[in-house]
């Protein structure tokens, strides 16, 4: 059945690979959502062929004991950029109301415009995203914390983090979320490719913000 706007508000899309088996790759399914879609699609964009790609040659040059700094390089800013631009390219074409979720790099905010008011924000097609984990570590945070902080997309550069916090001043982000994910310590004390992706910051996301404003940077 047609979905109701009245019901639904809205399609999450994973354009990226993350946690668990929901992929959506197939360039015909993906033209038919945005195409037929009445109510707003929010997608997490990765490119999933370039992560494996990355992946493959982190096992071939560290074994299963992958760093977890390198979680920045596996899941990198281009492989971000090449599917949150796809997914603008696609909502232009067939006119949808896209909202692209946990932007990690200062690459992908070419792609958006900034609102300066409510009103412009509600006359707005294409919204961002950033959470709050992307606003506060950086790669060299893995070096201290491991991967409590490995999470998809991956927390990317410092200039990528002040990038976005800049773009949460200046309009160009339009909200910020969590993107919460419950995982536990021990789960987390794993190696590179069995400790799961995702923090647990319901506790932790407004402590994070005071931190930036308590900083100057918001």
């Amino acid at each position: 059945k047609r979905l109701g706007i009245n019901q639904t508000c809205g399609v999450k899309v994973f354009m990226g690979a993350s946690t668990g088996n929901m992929l959506v790759d197939n360039s015909d399914t993906l033209a038919a959502i945005f195409r037929e879609s009445p109510v707003l699609i929010a997608t997490h964009c990765e490119n999933t062929p370039m992560i494996q790609a990355a992946e493959q040659a982190a096992r071939e040059r560290f074994g299963d004991d992958v760093p977890a700094r390198e979680h920045a390089l596996i899941r990198s800013a281009d492989a971000c950029y090449a599917s949150s631009s796809l997914a603008v390219e696609l909502a232009r074409k067939h006119g949808a109301k896209l909202h692209v979720l946990h932007i990690t790099t200062a690459k992908e905010l070419s792609l958006f415009t900034a609102s300066h008011s409510l009103s412009e924000l509600a006359s707005k097609n294409i919204t961002a995203e950033a959470c709050v984990h992307h606003l506060y570590f950086q790669q060299e945070d893995y070096d201290r914390l491991g991967h409590q902080i490995k999470c998809n997309p991956s927390v990317k550069m410092a200039a990528d983090r002040d990038a976005l916090l800049a773009a949460v001043r200046s309009g160009v982000i339009d909200v910020i979320a969590t993107d919460h994910a419950p995982h536990t310590w021990e789960e987390k004390q794993n190696s590179y490719f069995k400790a799961p992706s995702g923090l647990p910051l319901c506790q932790h996301a407004l402590l994070s913000l005071l931190e930036h404003y308590h900083n100057g940077q918001l």
